[in-house]
C-alpha cells in the first residue's frame, strides 16, 4: 500500500513540479475554487460503502451488487449537483471560468460512478499487488495526459481535462483488471446503512476541515494568494501524510479480521501505530525544516513566498494523519461513531473560528488553528483506543516521545548546519536531506537502546534484518 501511494503522489508531485512553471499560480487558484467545492461535496457523498464491505468478512454478490448500485446513483447526484451549482461558485469567487471548468468536473464526477466494485477485492483479500497496479497505470497516463496538455494549452484547463482523463483511465482499467461484472441491485442497502452513517458524518466532518478554508478563502483572497495557499497544503501532504498514510489503509483490512482476537489486535495496534508515528515524525518535521529548498527546487522560484505556508502545513499533517489511523481503527472495532462525533466536534470549532482568526492573523492563522485541532483530536482518540484495547494513557507519551526528541535534534542540526552561501540550492536540500535521515536515524537508535528495546519501528527492522540474516544458514 505504501509503494501503491508513494508511486501515486510521485507522479503527483512530479506532474505539480513540471505544471508549476508552465502554468501560473492564478491557474491553480481559478481549479482550486472547484476543487474545494468538490471536496466539501465529497464528504456529504462519502458514506464509507467500501469499508463496509472490507469489515463484513461474509460479503457477496447481493452487498457488492447494492454497493455498487448506490456510487453510481451517487456519482450521479453528484456529479449534476456541481453542475447545477457552477454559477453560484463563480459569483463567489468572482471568476466566470469556474463555470466551465465545473460543467467538466462533474461530468467526470459522474463517470466515475461506473467503476468497477470489484477492485474492492484487492484490498479486502489483501491483494496489494494488484491494488498497486490499479491505482498506477490510470495515474501515469492521467499525469502524461495532463502534462502534454498543458505544454499545447499553457492553461488551467490542462488541470482540468487532464482530471476528467484520470476518471476515465480509472473506469476503464477497473474492469480490466477485476473480471467482476456488477448488476443494478437495489435490496440490501439498509443494512450497508446501518454501519455507514456515521462513516458519512465522520466523512463530512473531514471534508469540511480538509477543504472549507480553501473554499472560503477563494472570496476573500486573490487568485494568487489562493493558488500558494492550495499548491502548499498539496506540496506538504504528498511529502508527508501522502506517503505514509497508505500504512494505516493497509491495516484496515488487518483490524477487520482481528476483532475477535483481543490479544492480538491490542498487539497490532502498539506495533503498527508505533511504527506510523515514527515514519511520518521525521517526514513533517524534515519539511518544515527544508521548506524554502523545497519550494525553490520543486516549484521555482515564483513560488518561494508559499515556503512558510508549505512548512506550517507539514505540521499539521503530522497529527492529522495520525489522527486519521486511529480513526480507521475505530472504524473497523465498532467505535465508528465515537470517531465521527470526536471529528465533528473539530469541524466545527474550525469552522467557528476561521473567520475572526483570518481577520486577525492572516493567512498563516487558520493553518495554526488546523495544528492545534488537529494534535487535540489526536489525544482524544487515542483515549478512546486506550480504553477499548484497556491499554494505558501513558501509552500516547511512550510512543511519541523518541520520534519526537529524535525530530528536533534534527531540525536543530539543520537550522546550524553550515553551508558555503553560494551553494546550489539543489545541493542544499539534497546535503540537508541526508543529514536529516542521518541524525534522526542515529538519534532514534541510540534512545531505542536507551528505552529497553521497546515494541516500534526499530525493533520490527531489528527482527527483518536478523531474519535476513539468519535465512542463508537455515537453508544450508
Amino acid at each position: 500500500m505504501i509503494a501503491t501511494r508513494w508511486s501515486h503522489r510521485l507522479l503527483g508531485l512530479v506532474s505539480t513540479m513540471i505544471l508549476a512553471r508552465l502554468l501560473m499560480p492564478e491557474d491553480f487558484g481559478l481549479v482550486a475554487t472547484v476543487v474545494a467545492t468538490v471536496a466539501i461535496m465529497d464528504g456529504f457523498f462519502d458514506f464509507g460503502f467500501d469499508l463496509a464491505l472490507i469489515r463484513d468478512q461474509n460479503a457477496g454478490r447481493p452487498e457488492f451488487d447494492a454497493v455498487w448500485t448506490l456510487r453510481f446513483l451517487k456519482a450521479l447526484l453528484f456529479g449534476g449537483l456541481l453542475m447545477a451549482s457552477a454559477p453560484w461558485i463563480a459569483d463567489y469567487a468572482n471568476a466566470p471560468e469556474v463555470v466551465n471548468i465545473s460543467l467538466v468536473m462533474g461530468l467526470g464526477i459522474a463517470f466515475k460512478g461506473l467503476e468497477n466494485i470489484g477492485v474492492v477485492v484487492f484490498q479486502k483479500e489483501l491483494q496489494f499487488d494488484r491494488l498497486f497496479r490499479f491505482r498506477l497505470f490510470p495515474r501515469l497516463l492521467g499525469v502524461a495526459t495532463t502534462i502534454g496538455l498543458a505544454l499545447w494549452l499553457r492553461s488551467y484547463w490542462a488541470i482540468v481535462l487532464g482530471s476528467l482523463s484520470r476518471y476515465v483511465f480509472e473506469v476503464l482499467f477497473s474492469y480490466w483488471m477485476s473480471d467482476y461484472r456488477p448488476r443494478f441491485r437495489i435490496s440490501g442497502m439498509a443494512k450497508l446503512w446501518h454501519f455507514s452513517r456515521w462513516i458519512l458524518v465522520n466523512n463530512v466532518s473531514r471534508q469540511l476541515f480538509n477543504a472549507a478554508d480553501r473554499f472560503t478563502l477563494a472570496g476573500l483572497v486573490s487568485k494568487r494568494d489562493l493558488g500558494y495557499y492550495t499548491v502548499s497544503a498539496d506540496v506538504a501532504s504528498t511529502v508527508t501524510v501522502d506517503l505514509m498514510g497508505p500504512a494505516g489503509s493497509a491495516l484496515v483490512p488487518g483490524y477487520a479480521k482481528l476483532q475477535d482476537e483481543p490479544a492480538r489486535l491490542r498487539s497490532a495496534f502498539l506495533i503498527s501505530t508505533a511504527v506510523f508515528v515514527a515514519l511520518i515524525t521525521p517526514a513533517s518535521v524534515g519539511v518544515w525544516s527544508l521548506a524554502p529548498e523545497l519550494t525553490a527546487v520543486l516549484l521555482g522560484d515564483k513560488w518561494l513566498a508559499a515556503a512558510p505556508i508549505i512548512g506550517l502545513f507539514a505540521l499539521v499533517w503530522l497529527f492529522y494523519a495520525v489522527a486519521e489511523n486511529l480513526g480507521k481503527f475505530m472504524t473497523m472495532s465498532g467505535l465508528q461513531d465515537k470517531a465521527a462525533l470526536i471529528g465533528l466536534c473539530r469541524t466545527v470549532l474550525f469552522l467557528a473560528l476561521f473567520y475572526p482568526l483570518f481577520q486577525w492573523g492572516g493567512i498563516s492563522a487558520p493553518i495554526i488553528l488546523k495544528l492545534g485541532l488537529s494534535a487535540l483530536e489526536m489525544v482524544v482518540l487515542f483515549a478512546y483506543c486506550s480504553h477499548r484495547l484497556d491499554l494505558p494513557l501513558a501509552a500516547l507519551p511512550a510512543m511519541l516521545w523518541r520520534p519526537a526528541m529524535a525530530a528536533g535534534i534534527m531540525a536543530l542540526a539543520l537550522a546550524y548546519l553550515p553551508l558555503p552561501a553560494q551553494i546550489p540550492t539543489l545541493a542544499a536540500l539534497i546535503v540537508k536531506s541526508a543529514l536529516g535521515a542521518t541524525v534522526y536515524a542515529g538519534v532514534s537508535l541510540a534512545l531505542w537502546l536507551l528505552s529497553g528495546r521497546p515494541a516500534g519501528l526499530e525493533a520490527t527492522l531489528s527482527t527483518l534484518l536478523l531474519r535476513r540474516r539468519s535465512a542463508p544458514s537455515a537453508l544450508s
